[in-house]
């Protein structure tokens, strides 16, 4: 008598326990800390290395200030001095009022300067015979998230530009094409201070 008491109250038990690990929100996997995230460029790569001792050295180079917030471009450098590895790039601080609290930074390598560049200088052209159709966008992203935009604004129909950077909380800068003309010179200034510490 008792083992058959004992047999259903385990029979019992266990069928609520599998009844319980059938709620959704206990299967959700727990939020991703940015930590684990693979770096997507060399200066990411270096700036989330841990247990080692790492050498950052910035020149800022300038600041735009857009309708809706600033800009900042630095030329950086970072080493890690245990594995003698070394990086070099631009870093662009946005900070949007009304985006998400505190600076979005982006950080681009010195390899994806000139394409980026480039880049700013083939968006720039965009008119209305960029395509057949009433309006246009041309987007340029950079492996670091750094995204430039050249569009053709619905209200007044009027060329307009933008810049965006983040990962998890985007961020966006709206500016006019002079604007972005301007932080192209700095990018390239950015790069030029890097080649002087070559």
């Amino acid at each position: 008598m008792t083992r058959s008491l004992v047999l259903s109250v385990l029979i019992i038990a266990t069928s609520f326990g599998s009844v319980r690990g059938q709620r959704r929100w206990e299967r959700l996997p727990a939020p991703r800390d940015p930590q684990f995230y693979e770096p997507r460029n060399k200066l990411e790569d270096l700036d989330g290395r841990m247990e080692t001792i790492l050498i950052k050295g910035r020149t800022w180079v300038g600041t735009i200030r857009a309708l809706n917030g600033t800009a900042r471009v630095e030329a950086l450098e970072i080493r890690d001095t245990a594995a003698s590895a070394r990086a070099t790039g631009v870093i662009i601080t946005i900070m949007a009022t009304g985006g998400p609290p505190g600076d979005i930074r982006s950080l681009i390598d010195y390899e994806e300067i000139d394409p980026l560049v480039k880049a700013i200088d083939s968006a720039g052209k965009a008119g209305d015979s960029t395509t057949q159709l009433t309006h246009f966008e041309v987007r340029y992203r950079t492996r670091g998230d750094f995204e430039i935009m050249v569009f053709k604004q619905l209200s007044d129909n009027a060329i307009a530009a933008a810049i965006e950077g983040g990962f998890f909380d985007r961020s966006r800068l709206l500016l006019t094409l002079d604007e972005l003309t301007k932080l192209r010179w700095m990018i390239v200034q950015a790069k030029e201070k890097i080649d002087e510490i070559k």
